[in-house]
């Protein structure tokens, strides 16, 4: 099955370009929404689009809600848990950057880091200039998370390894190994876990080894 096969929401998601991880994994429950009732078909639609995203973690986590023998509520589920989990991993990723003061530098392209940056004071995300006087504090988005890497935009590994950096994430990110090594493309880089200060999942402020414990009891 081909993208010009599917159905108009989600050809829309596959073909998002701008609004990251998060907003295409939205997309695609929305439109897997539609097809509940017939579960052939839902499974047939579902089928193609790991490999039509294939930079997504998320689509692992979809695609089996989508082959399980209710999939309704198991897709309806995950789509209720992500909003639940994006704003508490916003909220409390906020609240660590305002205690530590200072500025922000980020990874481009995370809908969770941009609405952290949101909050922050005027004129202290990446701001130029700032290195040496007042904490910087970097922040970074996952398009997957594996019990040791990270799977994000290229220019991250740089970031975290020049200042202390905070992943924002949720748990539809977390993915086992063998899931992880099949995900990626030009524009991502995969990252050792070890290399970040910290990830807020779920609205939890966790160290990276606790994330990947987390990762490593999917299966």
């Amino acid at each position: 099955m081909s993208a010009p096969t599917l159905s108009p929401l989600l050809t829309a998601a596959v073909q998002d370009r701008t609004s990251g991880a998060t907003g295409v994994a939205r997309q695609v429950l929305d439109g897997l929404a539609e097809f509940v009732h017939d579960p052939v078909t839902l499974r047939q639609v579902v089928a193609p689009l790991p490999g039509l995203l294939p930079g997504y973690a998320s689509m692992w986590h979809i695609a089996r809600a989508a082959n399980a023998d209710d999939p309704g509520p198991a897709l309806r589920a995950i789509r209720e848990q992500l909003d639940r989990d994006v704003e508490a991993s916003v909220a409390t990723a906020t609240r660590l950057l305002h205690q530590r003061g200072g500025w922000a530098r980020t990874a481009p392209s995370s809908a969770l880091v941009k609405a952290v940056a949101a909050q922050l004071p005027t004129g202290t995300v990446d701001a130029p200039g700032t290195e040496g006087l007042l904490p910087v504090t970097g922040l970074a988005g996952a398009d997957a998370i594996s019990p040791t890497r990270v799977l994000n935009i290229k220019g991250t590994l740089k970031l975290a390894q020049g200042i202390p950096t905070v992943v924002v994430t949720t748990s539809l990110k977390l993915v086992p190994e063998r899931v992880f090594d099949g995900l990626g493309s030009p524009l991502f880089e995969r990252i050792p876990l070890t290399a970040f200060w910290a990830v807020v999942l779920d609205g939890e402020l966790l160290t990276p080894a606790e994330v990947g414990r987390r990762a490593a009891a999917l299966s």
